[in-house]
């Protein structure tokens, strides 16, 4: 089965179909050979410049949407960083809460989420599902798209709290949690975070060098996935610093194709 052929290919063809016909025209219709060649010449040199014109305009805009890029990404940066000092800044202008702990561990019970977080299900399943939206917009026709939230509970684990998104729902029979200190995930995250960027980019597809095999992976829905830090910590009004530090929730966005994030996701993802 031949493939269809480029726009550059096209473009030449288109050319040296035009030069064919002019040059046959002129031959047959112009007696005069200085004439005929000059009207051959000229048409070469219009058509020459007019394909000259459109590339050069494709560079243009190659040029000035690459420029675009680059303040977007300007911009966001700058953005990520006013809300970290926006959010420490009403932290310390508030007055002292307990610090974010889920329910005590009960012999023989399984972990459970804090109660906010549990109370407020239903609000952050419509983030999510929007987030999902999102991203479905900026990778690959044909993509799956899903996201999630992982919350840290007493028993030191990440547990998936919720999925939003374009998912199979038999994932959360076999849904293993992340240990906070094992797991090099968590660790690549928590490192990404103390860098200042807070998101990583990671995957099925990535290799074991960067994922850890989920018994999830068999329905092939995390093939590309990148993950966000959400940290949660108090401020000391008496030593003048931050105490209880801690990874609390680990967003996530997925997808079934692999390399569909690159770094270019991740400004908004960090808005996110």
């Amino acid at each position: 089965m031949s493939s269809r052929p480029t726009r550059e290919e096209l473009e030449n063809f288109l050319m040296t179909a035009g030069l064919s016909a002019i040059i046959a025209v002129a031959q047959v219709l112009i007696e005069n050979p200085l004439i005929s060649s000059i009207v051959i010449g000229i048409s070469a040199l219009a058509i020459t410049a007019i394909f000259i014109r459109s590339r050069f305009g494709n560079y243009l805009f190659s040029y000035f949407n690459l420029k675009s890029s680059r303040q977007f990404h300007e911009r966001s940066d700058i953005q990520h960083l006013l809300i970290h000092q926006t959010r420490d800044m009403c932290i310390k202008m508030m007055p002292a809460v307990p610090p974010y702990e889920a329910p005590p561990l009960v012999q023989g019970e399984r972990a459970l989420p804090h109660p906010l977080i549990e109370f407020h299900r239903s609000k952050i399943i419509s983030l999510l599902e929007k987030e999902a939206r999102l991203f479905q917009t900026l990778v690959p026709e044909g993509t799956r798209v899903w996201t999630c939230i992982r919350d840290r509970r007493s028993d030191d684990h990440y547990h998936t709290f919720a999925r939003a998104g374009l998912y199979n729902p038999h994932r959360a029979r076999d849904s293993q949690p992340l240990h906070k200190d094992n797991s090099r995930i968590i660790s690549r995250l928590k490192d990404s975070y103390r860098d200042g960027k807070c998101v990583i980019i990671t995957g099925a597809g990535a290799g074991p060098q960067v994922w850890e095999w989920q018994e999830n992976d068999k329905y092939g829905e995390d093939k590309s996935v990148m993950l966000g830090a959400v940290i949660t910590k108090s401020w000391d009004p008496n030593n003048k610093t931050w105490v209880n530090n801690k990874l609390a929730w680990v967003l996530g966005v997925c997808a079934n194709v692999e390399n569909a994030f690159d770094e270019t996701h991740i400004p908004l993802m960090q808005a996110c």
